[in-house]
């Protein structure tokens, strides 16, 4: 860390942790555990991501992808380990408290999902923000699996007509997070939202896009075994929304 160190600062009320304060910037720094995230201040990011292929084409790779996931690979996966955080809502199973209580809140984010309206899908997740325990509550982890599957399916960078409307949502939820959920979960959230989280959740999206079961069934065994259940978390709100939310047009079209 260098000179970074002299810089740093705790976290108010979260001293305890391994993320600090640089600059102000929330950054990972613990020395005895490991965190492949872009927030680790001493080896963000290495080696380099995978790539998630993004182009026309790849919203239906990974929309058949995630049913290929949810009907081989998560069965597979509730087999080998018990489903954690609100990952079995997608199975039709029961939920440990207090998330079984959010069930109608995930209800309505499905059926916003469905409809394709941005603002609706940005209500729906801001009322998920802060629900369950842990740093990074499960209703954090699930919103930015279902914004990080958003961002690759509508391509905002390329889709113009879904760019401003994308980036309206995502400033709400972001809004919201500064007061229904901790600073850190906060951060973390930005960055899911942005594109840009954990090694493990970029290489499910990848393996998923590319329709390789066993790398699927590898990927997805990794993400879930993500904190307590963080990963479970994302991995329910990636599939969430590459499964309910419709293809959009081509994105080369005005």
């Amino acid at each position: 860390m260098g000179a970074n160190a002299f810089a740093l600062q705790k976290v108010p009320g979260f001293e305890a942790t391994d993320y600090a304060l640089l600059h102000g910037r929330v950054v990972w720094v613990g020395e005895h555990a490991a965190t492949d995230h872009p927030r680790n201040l001493h080896a963000p990011w290495w080696p380099a991501l995978p790539a998630v292929h993004v182009g026309p084409h790849s919203p239906v790779a990974l929309q058949v992808g995630a049913h290929l996931c949810q009907t081989q690979v998560l069965p597979w996966l509730a087999q080998q380990q018990p489903l954690g955080g609100l990952l079995p809502w997608l199975q039709g199973g029961a939920l440990p408290f207090p998330l079984e209580g959010a069930r109608g809140r995930l209800v309505t984010l499905q059926a916003a999902l469905r409809s394709a309206d941005l603002a609706a899908i940005a209500a729906a997740s801001i009322a998920l923000l802060g629900l369950g325990p842990g740093l990074t509550p499960s209703g954090d982890d699930l919103v930015g699996g279902v914004w990080f599957a958003l961002r690759l399916l509508i391509q905002p960078q390329a889709h113009a007509a879904l760019a401003k409307p994308f980036d309206a949502a995502r400033e709400s939820i972001l809004d919201a997070a500064a007061t229904r959920t901790n600073r850190i979960s906060a951060a973390l959230l930005q960055d899911t939202l942005d594109g840009a989280s954990y090694r493990v959740l970029h290489e499910a999206a990848a393996a998923i896009a590319a329709q390789d079961r066993p790398d699927t069934v590898a990927a997805c065994t990794r993400l879930v075994q993500l904190g307590a259940s963080s990963g479970a978390d994302m991995l329910a709100g990636l599939l969430t929304a590459l499964t309910e939310f419709p293809i959009p047009s081509d994105p080369a079209l005005p």
